[in-house]
């Protein structure tokens, strides 16, 4: 029986490459289908999170085509949730963007977020074929170069073009080193560089230039690390530095120094200069407490995906939940808090009162930078008070005894002779003598009465009652 009797593909032909579509509007789907069809075959799905679930089950998939607009996950999300993969298909993946909103805010923010191209909607059909085509026909050559490289990879632990580490002989020295810091207890930083734009600089200049741009940074990168130090060339344009016996700190500013270098000394080719920018991340055995390189390097892999998402050019050491993380300054204990302010720390003058921070929920200030002080005026000693003006938020309870003039011992005031100030019922209360207080009570209270509604008024205005 014949295969076509058995309804089976011939194997002389060559499958059409595969390409997903997301849209929520069936009309742009068709229109798509229209256009590419005959070249493609296509996947369609109608929102954001459809397409997250089809790309990552589907490793046929060579590009996506993606409204930014979409119900459920956006066009925005997907992209970074697609270059903040770990998986190096998803993060290499050609991602075309399309939209009706045809302003300079939209397409910067496509590009941040990673999208490889950008297309105004009406579609032109000629531009989205063409574009289609160069980014797959890329994705297919990138591809073929992985595979070739896993297979000399698992053969060799010198990278062939560079000169540099390969990833397994990083992964090999990254175990050994951070047992050794664990079991002696020193640090370890792992750095994790990405050229951005790559795929663009390969695209215009093609595959000689872009191979001596790759040597050509890999003797920089080498130079700007210490002889101690493990470099290595892990992917097409990424790159990584294992720092034994080194904080992030010192890992920071070793990233510095590399792109302080960089832009003093740009790539060039024969009469042409090629400036390109760098991506970093980084992870540390005591900032991330991991006890295995693997895991490590994942976490540089997400603070570097963070740093392109972010604009590129630029390092991230610490990520999260998705943000990056800023620098906290917390509140001093309680306890240092005190009736003298000569044992008060010094906090500055720019900054917010403390009595807002205690209220403050603890949610409320982690993960952002926070400023505080104490005002020292409202604790220090209080300027004396007129007799007439004493208030509740005024008295002072004191222990008197010992003094030149206890209250015990002074005059008591005269009950008899009329009425009494508020000073004078104080006086006798404090020396014992309520039993003259008694034809005063009433004139007292009258007196009292108004000073109690301002002080609950004004303990009210301050609690935000």
């Amino acid at each position: 029986m014949s295969a076509t009797n058995l309804n089976l593909p011939d194997p002389g032909l060559k499958a059409r490459p595969r390409v997903l579509v997301a849209d929520d509007s069936r009309v742009i789907r068709m229109a798509i289908k229209r256009i590419l069809g005959t070249d493609y075959e296509l996947v369609e799905v109608g929102d954001g999170a459809g397409a997250w679930d089809r790309i990552r089950e589907d490793a046929e998939i060579l590009a996506l085509v993606t409204d930014i607009e979409m119900p459920n996950v956006d066009g925005y999300e997907l992209i970074c949730r697609i270059r903040g993969s770990e998986e190096s298909r998803l993060r290499e993946l050609p991602v075309i963007a399309i939209t009706g909103a045809d302003d300079e805010a939209t397409k910067q923010r496509a590009f941040a977020c990673g999208a490889t191209d950008f297309i105004i909607k009406p579609i032109d059909a000629i531009q989205l074929k063409a574009r289609v085509q160069a980014y797959v026909r890329y994705d297919q050559a990138v591809r073929e170069q992985v595979e070739k490289a896993t297979v000399l990879e698992d053969q060799v632990i010198v990278d062939t073009m560079t000169g540099l580490c390969t990833r397994r002989y990083l992964n090999q020295r990254g175990g050994e080193q951070l047992a050794f810091s664990i079991r002696h207890g020193g640090d370890l930083s792992l750095i994790r560089i990405d050229i951005d734009n790559f795929k663009k600089l390969y695209r215009t200049h093609g595959d000689d230039i872009s191979e001596d741009l790759l040597t050509w940074f890999a003797k920089l990168l080498s130079g700007c690390a210490r002889t101690e130090d493990t470099v290595a060339r892990i992917g097409g344009s990424e790159f990584a530095i294992l720092a034994g016996e080194t904080s992030i700190a010192n890992a920071t500013t070793v990233c510095q120094r590399l792109r302080d270098t960089l832009a003093k000394q740009p790539y060039r080719n024969g009469n042409i200069a090629i400036p390109f920018t760098l991506s970093i991340g980084m992870s540390s055995l005591m900032l991330d407490r991991r006890d295995n390189i693997e895991d490590l390097l994942k976490l540089a892999q997400q603070r570097l995906c963070h740093a392109q998402s972010d604009g590129g050019d630029r390092v991230c050491s610490s990520v999260l939940d998705n943000v990056h993380v800023i620098e906290e300054v917390l509140a001093p204990p309680l306890e240092l808090i005190t009736d003298s302010p000569s044992s008060l720390p010094e906090l500055g003058e720019d900054l917010a009162p403390i009595d807002a921070l205690i209220a403050a929920e603890p949610d409320a200030v982690a993960g952002q930078e926070v400023e505080w002080s104490l005002d020292l005026g409202e604790i220090s000693d209080p300027e004396p008070v007129p007799p007439d003006e004493v208030t509740f938020d005024s008295l002072v309870v004191m222990d008197l005894a010992g003094t030149e003039d206890p209250v015990g011992q002074a005059p008591a005031p005269d009950a008899s002779s009329g009425p009494l100030s508020v000073d004078d019922a104080l006086l006798l209360l404090a020396q014992g003598r309520a039993d003259l207080l008694a034809p005063h009570l009433e004139a007292l209270m009258l007196k009292i009465q108004p000073l109690m509604d301002l002080s609950l008024q004004a303990f009210r205005d301050k609690s935000g009652d």
